[in-house]
């Protein structure tokens, strides 16, 4: 029986990063999956084109790039990175500061992204995780009930 690889690994939850320019944040967390072995190479230049289509940025300091429908067949697997830039990036005319890097194959994915919008949801609660150092805590956020 095979096992299913981890949607969110611990260590694709980097905290503390310094400030970029968004295409440098999408690239990251586009080669992160890459690396995880989620997604193949071209799967970055369709996070992207999905950029150019409508902006990824979902409120609260959190943009959540991932590549256009035409992509699917890019994605081995669901997967999910987190880049946290505590002094934020200018992501679309917005300031991020978690940039949620994501692959969705089924519906493996939807548990997590319904857990990113619960979490995210409040500015208050998302302006914790901005500035947090608790990997742990950040982690089990994002994979509770997943």
């Amino acid at each position: 029986m095979f096992k299913r690889k981890p949607i969110l690994k611990k260590e694709n939850v980097i905290l503390g990063l310094p400030s970029v320019k968004r295409d440098e944040a999408i690239k990251r967390a586009g080669q992160m999956l890459v690396e995880g072995g989620y997604v193949s190479e071209e799967y970055i230049n369709a996070m992207f084109e999905r950029e150019e289509i409508v902006s990824t940025y979902i409120g609260n300091g959190i943009p959540i790039p991932h590549g256009v429908g035409k992509a699917r067949g890019l994605i081995k697997s669901s997967g999910l990175v987190i880049l946290q830039y505590p002094e934020g990036i200018e992501y679309n005319g917005n300031t991020a500061y978690l940039v949620i890097g994501i692959s969705g194959k089924d519906n493996d994915h939807i548990k997590i992204l319904a857990n990113i919008a619960e979490q995210f949801s409040d500015e208050e609660s998302a302006k914790k995780l901005w500035k947090t150092t608790d990997k742990d805590h950040l982690y089990k956020l994002l994979t509770k009930g997943a």
